[in-house]
């Protein structure tokens, strides 16, 4: 859990941030990680107000990571992940760090649930159509 030691602290893009904001993302991110699948479900379909919270070098470094753990999950779960990861682009440092949400989606694609595979598809494709060519090519 994130501690706070003033009302508001300002944000990587030079944005005021309420504490009971930064609360309420840090409960998001425990979420993800309850027992309870509905509110993992609930969480995931919260990720890009999380990343956004966090910064793109720690969606980077800590959110993408995390999620590429989470591929394991029951199937609603990994299915807001699946199409929520195509939304993620601006929130990794834009186009120029897209190819990271390329690796949760990979074990997402060979997945055994057609909807999961299906809502992974469609984000790679708009993941895909934001990286320049020599990206593509690597």
């Amino acid at each position: 859990m994130m501690v706070m030691e003033s009302e508001t602290i300002m944000s990587r893009d030079n944005t005021l941030t309420d504490s009971e904001d930064l609360y309420q993302i840090a409960l998001l991110i425990d979420q993800l990680k309850h027992d309870e699948t509905q509110l993992r479900v609930n969480a995931a379909r919260q990720l890009v107000p999380i990343a956004r919270a966090l910064g793109p070098e720690r969606t980077r470094n800590e959110l993408i990571p995390f999620l590429n753990d989470s591929v394991d999950d029951e199937d609603e779960v990994i299915a807001v992940i699946a199409e929520k990861l195509g939304e993620l682009s601006s929130c990794v440092g834009g186009n120029e760090y897209a190819y990271i949400i390329l690796s949760p989606l990979e074990f997402l694609i060979c997945g055994e649930d057609s909807v999961v595979r299906e809502k992974a598809v469609v984000s790679i494709e708009t993941v895909v159509s934001k990286l320049t060519e020599d990206q593509c090519t690597k």
